[in-house]
């Protein structure tokens, strides 16, 4: 339930950086995290924009001995939620006490080096910011992977048409512009989707490959 209130204060108070109304779902959890979960070897992950942590919960379920967990969170609030109420749970005593898992506050793009990461799985609002900001963070995020590694994120299902259809004059073309650049990388990167239907509101987990693997989009846009 606190997870929850905090969600939503940090909406009312930040609509435009938030960019949800609710914490996602444990289902959502699991399905932007399959690729990692199906993965063998070790694995350094990173975990963008983890609000209170709906994602980081499940993740610290499924690290395994040999895994790393990075978290990046810009809000002071969400991120003092992360260290009081999420990394202090069972599943992670062991991971931070080897100081497997850390937490970072600020901006992704002033905190991730290059070809450093196996996974990444991300709860940005991508279609809130503008066409540019949407290429900074997702040139960030690609510079950060390692060759072959995954990038997982979420949509709300439908959401990007009906942004366009009811919003007027600048919003109205910035989302647009974005749901263009977001539909073109969807048919280049993207190797697999999961509609996750047991969520507020419905949503779509997309998994991309920045490198050609050979393996068929089974998603589409």
């Amino acid at each position: 339930m606190r997870q929850n209130i905090n969600f939503i204060r940090q909406f009312i108070a930040n609509p435009h950086s938030v960019g949800a109304v609710a914490p996602s779902s444990r289902h959502l959890a699991r399905a932007l995290c399959e690729p990692y979960v199906r993965s063998t070897g070790a694995c350094h992950v990173l975990e963008v924009g983890a609000g209170t942590g709906a994602v980081t919960r499940h993740l610290g379920t499924v690290l395994r001995a040999e895994d790393r967990l990075d978290i990046s969170e810009l809000s002071p609030v969400f991120a003092d939620a992360l260290r009081r109420d999420v990394l202090t749970m069972p599943c992670f005593a062991e991971a931070v006490a080897q100081r497997r898992v850390r937490l970072f506050e600020g901006p992704v793009q002033d905190i991730i080096g290059r070809q450093q990461y196996d996974f990444i799985v991300s709860g940005l609002p991508l279609t809130i910011f503008t066409v540019d900001q949407v290429r900074e963070i997702l040139d960030a995020l690609r510079r950060s992977l390692k060759p072959g590694g995954v990038f997982s994120y979420f949509e709300y299902i439908g959401l990007r048409r009906i942004s366009g259809a009811v919003m007027t004059g600048s919003e109205r073309r910035r989302a647009r512009d974005v749901s263009r650049f977001l539909t073109q990388s969807i048919a280049t990167y993207q190797f697999d989707r999961r509609t996750v239907l047991l969520n507020l509101p419905p949503a779509y987990a997309r998994h991309w490959r920045f490198e050609p693997s050979g393996e068929r989009d089974v998603g589409g846009a």
